[in-house]
């Protein structure tokens, strides 16, 4: 059991399993995780065979380039985590910059939790620091807390942090509303979640072709199905850089054929969905139309 930080850098029991398509950003991963004075044992970058010449130039000791069969995040996810040889499984997503001392709260908490858990971070913004789940108070506040009730059939205010609605939407948590303790909750993120390697869900859970859209929340429901318990440790986090998605059909279309699924499998309502999808989509339709209408300043 891990009992204080180790003065020393020491390898520790720990399989990290990251699905890539060889992008910019997962040296820098890999290089936060190595940082530390706790050093997973395996670094598994799972990345399809047509891709892996991406990866070559990966020099790490731990790093093991496992070519999938398959493509698509949960797909690739799911073949790495079959192949780990560690009592502890980070699954981890190439964008995500986790500092040493944040996997190291992570790993003291999940062992006093034991089996039968997953503990996940905080999500905080790579540019602003701000956590991108934020809940806020005043009227603004308000205004938000009466639309997840209206509209998402969701819990007031801060009571949401966590919680997956009957509309199948799920509400990230706000460290800024929380203890320094383990909140226990309805989903994590899968960007990063810590679990023991008998809990791994290691099939390919997501029945869709294309870029997985909330997969995250599909996981959790299973994962609970499963007697798995989830809880988000306030005070870790790891940083990501958030990049609006770009408005486009296709896109709301896997969107919403996801979170119907997610409805399904956890038991909610669809017309509560439905109803959610309408005003999203409707919000997202206005402000495409309003920013076409702008004058584009870089073209004067």
């Amino acid at each position: 059991m891990i009992k204080d930080m180790p003065c020393n850098r020491e390898t520790y029991p720990l399989s990290v399993v990251v699905a890539t398509l060889g992008g910019d950003t997962l040296t820098g991963t890999i290089e936060h995780l190595n940082r530390g004075t706790v050093i997973p044992a395996e670094i598994l970058v799972c990345i399809p065979e047509e891709d892996a010449f991406r990866v070559e130039g990966l020099s790490f000791q731990n790093v093991r380039i496992i070519k999938t069969p398959c493509r698509g995040q949960v797909a690739q996810r799911a073949y790495g985590l079959q192949c780990v040889r560690q009592s502890l499984v980070l699954q981890l997503d190439d964008d995500i910059v986790l500092q040493p001392e944040n996997l190291y709260k992570l790993i003291k908490a999940l062992y006093q939790l034991g089996h039968g858990n997953s503990v996940a971070p905080i999500y905080r913004d790579l540019m602003s620091g701000h956590c991108v789940t934020e809940c806020h108070w005043g009227i603004v506040g308000w205004l938000q807390s009466l639309y997840a009730l209206l509209v998402c059939d969701a819990p007031w205010g801060a009571n949401r942090m966590g919680v997956v609605s009957s509309a199948g939407i799920g509400y990230g948590v706000d460290e800024k509303h929380c203890g320094s303790g383990l909140l226990e909750t309805q989903w994590q993120p899968g960007g990063c979640v810590l679990c023991y390697r008998e809990d791994l869900i290691t099939e390919n859970y997501y029945p869709f072709a294309g870029k997985a859209y909330c997969e995250d929340l599909i996981h959790s429901v299973l994962w609970r199905k499963r007697g798995v318990r989830l809880w988000v440790l306030p005070s870790a986090y790891c940083m990501i850089f958030i990049t609006p998605e770009p408005f486009s059909w296709s896109l709301i279309k896997a969107d919403m054929r996801a979170h119907y699924y997610v409805v399904r499998l956890s038991g909610g309502k669809v017309w509560r969905l439905m109803f959610w999808h309408l005003i999203y989509v409707s919000k997202r339709v206005i402000f495409s139309m309003v920013n076409r209408g702008l004058p584009n300043s870089r073209s004067k």
